[in-house]
């Protein structure tokens, strides 16, 4: 076989494995999804909002009920793209967890669920600059981005997180629109 024959057939072969695999990430995603699956990951999920804000001398997630918050807003809220998106992640967290430590997340140590939810954070980074926005274009937002803003919007519009974790200020007075912050005084609940 000549070489040109060789490089074109390597070539070829290669945009079609690509597009394969592309095609059938698309279909992943784009599927309708099993909704019913989500209410087994309820305890999970609680479990990941705590890790990401837990409880010190402020509540945690659990507290706020970050996780019933972000159940109903995938159920209700999320387009099917994120839905999907979600359902993934979420097996890929337990798969890592079962695969690395040998057990699920929610029986893991402080420290192995924050090395977890590093090496998710890190394996579901997009791609920076055009590449990245097509991506999220197309493939819609990241498990782990998805989930950390759930979790932060859950509890800051949550009453605990707001009154108990948050500075929060019932009647507002006057509006100055720049405010030094006291030594070790939380930040504002309202914006």
């Amino acid at each position: 076989m000549n070489r040109r024959k060789a490089i074109r057939n390597l070539l070829l072969g290669t945009g079609l494995a690509t597009v394969a695999v592309s095609g059938y990430k698309w279909y992943a995603i784009t599927k309708r999804p099993h909704l019913a699956e989500l209410d087994q990951y309820k305890a999970l999920i609680s479990e990941i909002a705590e890790t990401i804000i837990p409880e010190t001398d402020t509540p945690g997630a659990k507290n706020a009920h970050v996780g019933e918050f972000i159940y109903k807003m995938i159920i209700d809220c999320a387009d099917v793209k994120s839905q999907n998106r979600f359902l993934y992640g979420l097996k890929d967290l337990e798969s890592h967890c079962h695969s690395k430590f040998g057990h699920s997340f929610i029986h893991c140590t402080v420290s192995q669920r924050e090395e977890t939810l590093r090496y998710i954070e890190q394996s579901n980074k997009p791609y920076a600059g055009v590449i990245g926005k097509i991506q999220r274009k197309l493939f819609g937002t990241s498990f782990f981005e998805m989930f950390k803003n759930y979790t932060v919007m859950g509890y800051c519009t949550s009453m605990e997180g707001a009154t108990k974790g948050l500075a929060y200020d019932l009647v507002p007075g006057t509006y100055e629109a720049c405010i030094p912050i006291k030594p070790g005084q939380r930040s504002w609940a309202t914006k």
